[in-house]
């Protein structure tokens, strides 16, 4: 029972992040109704590719990660597909994590200029990224616990029911938005190797996939409400929350901001793990290149200028974490023994990755 409360923990720990600040505004513009489609659909899909994930590593015994697999079963041309969807990827949600922290810090403390914020939260992410060493979950459940009494306070307080006046059931035009933004803030599959931890030694044969989709509900739920608190308190909410809040009391945005930073601490932690995990278990690259890479590049992005969450939130679920999952799934095939409805099942979510993919490259390249 204990282990079962800890997977929970850690898949909600690892899935809570920034995205929940781009969730009102999707919402909103996609309708309750669809955006609740795409919840349920998501929750179901990512739970089946985590513990798909999880019984590869199982079967390979983690001898590597999923780029190093990706290696292995796709060769030089996997390999590099794999690197820029998993790297780079992953350090573009860092990213977004830099845009909004610079915001929320500037909120509990309006005297800062916006560039020394920008340095301060940058400075607090580069202590996570290096001293993240071991296990942490014990942290990640308290940050959990703490995010969810500040999200709850903030649904409570921002009377929810009205926020169905400003939501059409769904809206046509949006039918497609939603899935970038959804994706990007339920994925957690950089928690499957804790999970794996954990489970060592463990009975392997109890059923995991309840835990998986447990962990990535409450998630999902904590964000449903976090909406449902925003919308009905803001006359128009805005792509990133945060600027839509100028009406509310000053101690109510500090706790909205309380919320964005504990978010991205505690998911910061298991992002910067397996980019290292990337880097220096499959690349062999030397652990303090590796940990400059991650928090000097992201910086880099922002200074040059590229700061639109929501396009960051949509490319980086859309296009980046759609091919992560196509990877995991991919190895999972090559590395499992799948009966034939296994297969066909895999195919059918490879297919709607893949169709994401290829939304968001026509929607925000392309155009």
């Amino acid at each position: 029972m204990k282990k079962s409360l800890e997977i929970i923990g850690i898949v909600t720990a690892a899935t809570i992040g920034s995205g929940i600040f781009a969730l009102p505004y999707v919402i909103q513009e996609s309708g309750w109704l669809l955006s609740l489609g795409y919840f349920i659909a998501l929750v179901a899909m990512v739970s089946l590719a985590h513990i798909l994930y999880l019984r590869t590593l199982e079967a390979v015994y983690e001898k590597e990660r999923l780029l190093g697999l990706t290696r292995n079963y796709f060769g030089d041309t996997g390999f590099w597909i794999g690197f820029f969807a998993i790297v780079i990827g992953l350090l573009l949600s860092f990213v977004g994590y830099l845009i909004l922290g610079e915001q929320f810090l500037h909120i509990i403390f309006p005297g800062l200029p916006f560039a020394f914020a920008l340095i301060i939260f940058w400075f607090a992410v580069a202590v996570l990224v290096f001293k993240s060493e071991g296990r942490v979950a014990t942290l990640e459940m308290i940050g959990v616990g703490l995010i969810f009494c500040a999200i709850f306070f903030i649904f409570i307080s921002g009377h929810p029911f009205r926020a169905f006046a400003v939501m059409p059931l769904w809206n046509v035009k949006n039918i497609f938005i939603p899935f970038g933004a959804i994706l990007f803030s339920l994925a957690g599959w950089t928690s499957v190797e804790q999970v794996y931890e954990i489970r060592k030694g463990s009975n392997k044969k109890q059923n995991t996939l309840p835990l998986f989709i447990i962990g990535t509900t409450l998630a999902a739920t904590l964000y449903g409400l976090f909406a449902l608190g925003i919308l009905g308190s803001v006359p128009q909410v805005t792509t990133n929350t945060i600027s839509s809040i100028g009406s509310w009391p000053i101690w109510k945005k500090d706790i909205l901001a309380a919320i964005g930073l504990l978010a991205i601490g505690i998911v910061s932690i298991p992002i910067s793990r397996e980019i290292r995990g990337a880097l220096e278990k499959d690349l062999k690259w030397n652990s303090l290149i590796s940990r400059a890479i991650i928090v000097l590049l992201p910086l880099a992005v922002v200074l040059l200028g590229f700061t639109d969450f929501l396009v960051i939130v949509s490319l980086a679920g859309g296009i980046f974490l759609s091919t992560q999952y196509i990877l995991i799934i991919s190895v999972g095939r090559r590395a499992l023994q799948l009966s034939a409805r296994e297969k066909i099942l895999l195919d059918v979510l490879t297919v709607i990755f893949l169709c994401a993919v290829i939304y968001e490259i026509a929607t925000f390249i392309v155009h």
